[in-house]
């Protein structure tokens, strides 16, 4: 009967890994063109600027943009960009096809330590649940590590079956490789290491006969990563986001184990109780299984660690303990992207308590071998069911919809970029956003489909922009208000406000400025300050509120700033109560992207001290060399009077 069994899953075992693969891919490609995720997060726009700038030349094995990233997965997102040019969809599918070859590597490896039914159960598991889904649907590097060392894992098992000096060569290199990929890779040769330590202690006869094969592998990986260590070890700082995020192991250095005690101890409770934290990894605090998964996994748990001697279950108990360490030692405990290298022996722990059903002994059990099939073949089919809803759920419903979700992938842009693809009436736009000096103008190139529009950039804290063309129109993020003091304006010249889901338009005739103080002047040939406005009273003892005019003359590239000093009679700037200078810097435009016409307000906020006789010093200058723009008469600044609302002389 069990020789019968056993011939119908090898007969069939294509078939089940076909609609293993298509649930996969369904859950990893529907939607993946910003419904979920519901827009471009800055750690994907960045990804796509290192890719923009492999394909202009600038070829490196590191790249120190955005924090540092390894180099091997932006060259296989360049490739996908190549064919199907730059939209989200291209940065995505390289994940997503990552994460659909991850499973077949699961399936081979599961079938290599295992056999054929732990190989498609571990695949099954690997196919659906929502960890590995979540990171096959981002267009970040992580889910190639995974990818990359269960390959290697695969050929190490190879070489030490079949004693083949060829396949560990071939493991270490795509050992060596998996340390191009993404930083949580460091774990990978502490686990080879470790291993190798384990079997010289418990088999220590097999390890005599495969030496050669194993030293071999060690080259290979040394040789692989040898050019990308050498690059870390000659520039120090090129790994800026390791300080950030290295509070527990710098403690420990200190010799306080608490934190990576309390990380160990949340890590092993990810599985069920509670898993990570952060929007931007998973839904917050969702654990990796279901609870009747998770107790499943845990006894899976329990027999690798009762079989323990024997090195497959080792090997993959090893990998898993080593793949947490990244998460260990860092901050946000536990960290799924961090201890993602898990994913290609996460799939066993679950699948060896199903896998026992089916093969214990009948001399070691009461249950007829036909009731022990229907209780594991149940098992197995609530397991996947309960991980397919639940990613569902997940995927589809309940993260895109999360605030912070739509915040940190900016899914008011997206809703933008929609609308303007939409309204081809619509030629030129100011667009409101977080970050109009970086991110925000490649993020809506990556999401519009139309290429003749005319826009500009603004964060509108303290910034309006007004386009030059006739009809002025000013979208933002409905998350995302504008500064209340220049929202005035808009209304007072007759603005209309259309709210329309995620986004907010005003369309309104280019007016007429008419500033209260009139004071013409022309910066560097690039900026014409047309005058001021009080906002508020500008009484001592108050936070005076000025809003300053000005049109574009001649674009930049280079960043502009305003400065706005608060100078006393005597020449010297004012100081407030605690001793420092009374002034306000600012201008959150992108000078690329004006056009000649433009007016920009920006809101100026000073302390006025109770004593004293004040005016105001107004400038332009370069905040990466600090230069100041010289006026017509050849001056750093203007002169401007600070006239309070009880001034007699108005």
């Amino acid at each position: 009967m069990g020789k019968r069994v056993e011939d119908s899953w090898a007969r069939h075992y294509r078939w089940w890994m076909t609609g293993i693969l298509l649930i996969g891919a369904g859950l990893r490609l529907v939607g993946l063109d910003n419904f979920s995720p519901p827009g471009l997060a800055h750690d994907e726009v960045a990804h796509w600027l290192i890719n923009r700038d492999i394909l202009a030349g600038n070829h490196a094995i590191y790249f120190t943009d955005a924090y540092g990233h390894e180099a091997a997965f932006h060259y296989f997102q360049t490739l996908f960009m190549l064919l199907l040019g730059d939209n989200a969809l291209a940065l995505r599918l390289p994940s997503a096809f990552s994460g659909l070859l991850l499973v077949a590597v699961t399936f081979a490896l599961g079938r290599r330590l295992f056999g054929l039914k732990m190989g498609l159960l571990a695949a099954a598991l690997g196919a659906v649940l929502l960890w590995p889904v979540f990171y096959g649907r981002q267009a970040i590097r992580a889910i190639s590590l995974p990818l990359v060392s269960g390959i290697s894992a695969y050929l190490w098992w190879g070489g030490w079956r079949k004693q083949s000096l060829w396949l560990f060569t071939a493991a270490g290199l795509w050992a060596g490789l998996s340390l191009h990929t993404y930083m949580a890779a460091r774990a990978v040769p502490i686990f080879y290491a470790l291993f190798v330590v384990y079997l010289a202690l418990f088999h220590r006869a097999q390890l005599r006969q495969r030496w050669r094969g194993i030293l071999l592998f060690s080259l290979a990986m040394v040789i692989v990563a040898a050019p990308l260590a050498h690059f870390l070890l000659t520039n120090p700082g090129a790994e800026v986001r390791v300080a950030e995020v290295n509070a527990p192991l710098t403690a420990l250095r200190d010799g306080d184990w608490r934190p990576v005690v309390r990380n160990s101890l949340l890590i092993a409770g990810m599985f069920g109780p509670a898993g990570d934290p952060l929007w931007r990894q998973n839904v917050a605090g969702q654990p990796v299984f279901d609870p009747v998964t998770a107790v499943i996994f845990y006894l899976g748990v329990l027999i690798f660690l009762w079989r323990w001697r024997d090195s497959r279950y080792a090997f993959a108990l090893l990998w898993a303990l080593t793949a947490t360490i990244p998460s260990i030692v860092t901050i946000n405990a536990p960290s799924y992207i961090r201890i993602v290298n898990m994913l290609p022996v996460l799939g066993l722990f679950p699948g060896i308590v199903i896998h026992s059903l089916l093969t214990l002994s009948p001399d070691l059990t009461p249950l007829s071998t036909v009731f022990r099939r229907y209780v594991a073949s149940s098992m197995a089919f609530l397991v996947m069911l309960l991980a397919i809803g639940l990613s569902i759920q997940a995927i589809f419903r309940v993260w895109p919809a999360n605030d912070e979700v739509q915040f940190v992938w900016q899914e008011g842009l997206t809703a933008i970029a929609r609308h303007l693809d939409e309204t081809p009436a619509i030629r030129g736009a100011a667009v409101a956003g977080w970050s109009p000096d970086s991110m925000d103008p490649p993020t809506m190139a990556l999401t519009m489909r139309r290429s003749d529009l005319a826009l500009r950039y603004f964060e509108p804290t303290r910034t309006l922009l007004l386009p030059a063309e006739e009809a002025v129109t000013i979208l933002r993020p409905a998350i995302l208000p504008l500064d209340p003091y220049l929202e005035r304006y808009l209304l007072d010249w007759g603005a209309a406000v259309q709210p329309s889901g995620s986004l907010v338009q005003y369309t309104l005739p280019h007016p007429s400025l008419q500033p209260e103080y009139l004071i013409p002047a022309t910066f560097g040939s690039e900026l014409r300050f047309l005058g001021y406005d009080r906002a508020s009273s500008c009484d001592p003892a108050t936070t005076c509120q000025l809003v300053s005019f000005w049109q574009v003359v001649q674009p930049q590239s280079e960043q502009r700033r305003l400065f706005m000093h608060l100078m006393t009679n005597e020449e010297t700037t004012a100081l407030n109560a605690w001793g420092e200078p009374v002034q306000d810097d600012g201008l959150e435009s992108n000078p690329a992207y004006w056009q000649p016409g433009d007016l920009l307000l920006y809101r100026h906020s000073l302390f006025i001290p109770a004593q004293g006789a004040y005016w105001l010093r107004l400038g332009v200058y370069d905040p990466v060399s600090g230069r100041r723009l010289l006026t017509e008469e050849g001056q750093e600044f203007l002169r401007l009077p600070l006239v309070s609302w009880s001034d007699p002389t108005e």
